[in-house]
């Protein structure tokens, strides 16, 4: 989110007795702020009409209300930055993470890497994001993507979402309308479809996609109960935890999934992305090396935690 600016004025005192009472029920001054911003802001009945203080302190108080209950902050103010994105969020969804954004960091560097290899004639860059919940990571890549290449005119971007819920399909679609609102290009570039990991995609993509990226289930069912209770109660379960995997390692059988099926649909040159769990990335390792791919290697996030797994053909 970006920080709120200050009013001018009056208008100030105001706000900052309102933001003052909302931090006293929420414990945190800077979350107080983006609640009193975001019911001022969704208050105006224009942007040249001020709202009207009463209804704002009120919206303030039951949106601060929420979040002294325990909802997540993003769920609060449905609606969250991740890169450049803003994107609607509830609880159908999960909370995209900082890792996460590391993840498309990584994603859009593998995604460079095939463009510029990439021989004549023309053709598009496919990538997949499978599970893609609120459709962070693909609408991400449908944004920046295209500027990967660049001097390269002849390439195009072809970007595949899947999701077995449909209710987080739902959440992808709003977030896609939105980008197609103002960026209707990279919108154009994505195609939702709805089935269990590499089940959504039609048959003609097999050995045609250039990139795999998956943020998958991948909590232990042991792990889940020890997990912050804003997490535990409000974040959709089935998208957080995962079974131990055939190699034995706790929550890795989705990160499996993903990565034992990617050779029937990646191209020669592709690349898979997935994030995981740092305790389980030398398991994951194994997986890939097992299931065929020649380059294999852990990312790091801004912890310097091994936080996904990048895989060559």
């Amino acid at each position: 989110m970006v920080e709120p600016p200050a009013p001018p004025g009056g208008a100030a005192t105001a706000t900052g007795a309102l933001t003052a009472e909302v931090a006293a029920r929420v414990g945190s001054a800077r979350e107080a702020a983006w609640i009193v911003q975001y019911a001022a802001r969704s208050g105006a009945a224009t942007p040249d009409v001020p709202p009207d203080p009463r209804a704002v302190r009120d919206a303030a108080l039951a949106l601060a209300d929420r979040r002294a209950a325990g909802e997540p902050l993003q769920y609060v103010l449905g609606t969250w930055q991740f890169r450049s994105l803003e994107l609607a969020l509830d609880r159908r969804v999960l909370v995209p993470r900082p890792e996460t954004e590391q993840v498309v960091e990584v994603a859009l560097a593998e995604l460079g890497r095939i463009a510029a290899a990439r021989p004549p004639p023309p053709g598009p860059l496919v990538c997949v994001d499978l599970g893609t919940g609120s459709g962070a990571i693909a609408l991400s890549l449908a944004v920046e993507g295209a500027r990967v290449g660049p001097g390269r005119d002849d390439v195009t971007l072809e970007v595949w979402a899947t999701d077995r819920s449909e209710d987080a399909l739902e959440v992808a679609r709003a977030n896609l309308g939105a980008v197609a609102a103002t960026e209707p290009a990279a919108a154009a570039r994505v195609t939702l479809s709805g089935g269990s990991w590499y089940e959504a995609l039609p048959d003609r993509l097999a050995r045609r996609v250039d990139l795999v990226v998956s943020n998958p289930p991948y909590v232990s069912e042991a792990e889940y109960t020890d997990l912050d209770p804003t997490v535990r109660e409000w974040e959709p379960v089935e998208a957080l935890v995962s079974p131990r995997g055939r190699s034995g390692v706790a929550g890795l059988a989705d990160v499996e999934a993903v990565v034992t099926g990617a050779l029937r649909w990646l191209r020669p040159s592709g690349a898979l992305v997935v994030e995981l769990d740092p305790a389980q990335a030398y398991g994951a390792i194994d997986v890939a090396r097992r299931a065929g791919f020649s380059r294999v290697s852990t990312g790091r996030d801004l912890a310097g935690r091994h936080r996904m797994l990048v895989a060559g053909c």
